[in-house]
């Protein structure tokens, strides 16, 4: 399963690294049961890091950070702009999941037509590394913004540092935790992009590596609550519901029974009402042609 999982994320692996794989799975597999009851441990690396979903709270947007140009500036001045913003929490020095999360999130966007960044919607990835500079986050993104395709614009997407408390406060108010690893000098930290609507509450969590563009879109659409996308998107995002085990916007069954009874409605007044408007309107001339016949049929 290991190896299916680093070939759909499309890693190279080498054949050293193919032998040691066998390894462990053919040693992993005359463990049996312990190995079994292992698997169920969380490692210790790993213990209090994860993502407390806290969908609809306002984002604290007055916290003070910096951004790549050295400036200082908040999440409010973002949302002034009246559009929604994706949210990620990285750090520049981060060995490996930071790295899968926005090269993943590059490759959805260069995917993803439209709605567009800058245009449509800002991205924010923030730094979780009190000691990151605004050179090094401008380094970051400068090293991202250059593989984005030219129907979006990088600069709508911005890499921004702060204060440890600025940090503590951010990530405690949207339930993202994580630890330092003080022997190896880095983080334990989950992966989550975090869509905030124009007036700045949280609308959704997407935890993905390798971002599809339809969760991305939908995820944007739903933030947007109604200021992009077509119409056709609106009925789209209502017809769906996000899926956290599945990870991706599903069809909500009771929701398209109840948009196809409500185009059977529709469909069956355009037919009748046409009918009895024209029956309606016929009925008064009927009954005067017989009050007052136009030829007299009495007899002197």
């Amino acid at each position: 399963m290991f190896v299916t999982l680093i070939s759909k994320k499309g890693r190279r692996v080498s054949p050293m690294t193919s032998a040691v794989l066998s390894f462990l799975i053919a040693a992993m597999s005359t463990i049996g049961a312990p190995c079994d009851a292992a698997d169920n441990v969380l490692p210790k690396a790993m213990e209090g890091v994860g993502i407390d979903q806290r969908l609809g709270i306002q984002i604290p947007d007055h916290l003070v950070f910096t951004n790549s140009k050295g400036e200082s500036t908040s999440l409010s001045k973002v949302l002034k702009e009246g559009k929604p913003v994706m949210l990620t929490l990285n750090y520049s020095n981060c060995p490996g999941m930071c790295i899968a999360q926005l090269n993943g999130l590059v490759q959805g966007l260069n995917q993803m037509p439209d709605p567009v960044l800058g245009k449509d919607f800002r991205m924010i990835s923030i730094s979780i590394d009190p000691t990151e500079s605004s050179e090094r986050a401008n380094s970051t993104k400068n090293k991202y913004a250059q593989d984005l395709f030219d129907h979006h614009d990088s600069q709508g997407w911005d890499f921004w540092v702060g204060t440890a408390e600025s940090i503590r406060q951010l990530t405690q108010a949207v339930g993202f935790n994580y630890t330092y690893d003080s022997k190896n000098k880095q983080y334990n930290h989950p992966s989550a992009a975090i869509f905030l609507s124009p007036n700045g509450k949280v609308t959704r969590y997407v935890f993905e590596i390798g971002f599809v563009p339809k969760t991305l879109k939908m995820a944007f659409v739903e933030a947007g609550e109604g200021k992009i996308g077509t119409p056709l998107d609106m009925i789209a995002l209502w017809c769906v519901h996000y899926d956290p085990d599945e990870n991706k916007y599903t069809a909500s069954a009771r929701r398209l029974m109840s948009l196809g009874g409500g185009v059977f409605v529709i469909a069956v007044l355009l037919v009748t009402v046409p009918y009895w408007f024209y029956r309606t309107k016929a009925s008064p001339s009927f009954q005067e042609s017989n009050s007052n016949p136009s030829v007299d049929t009495t007899k002197d």
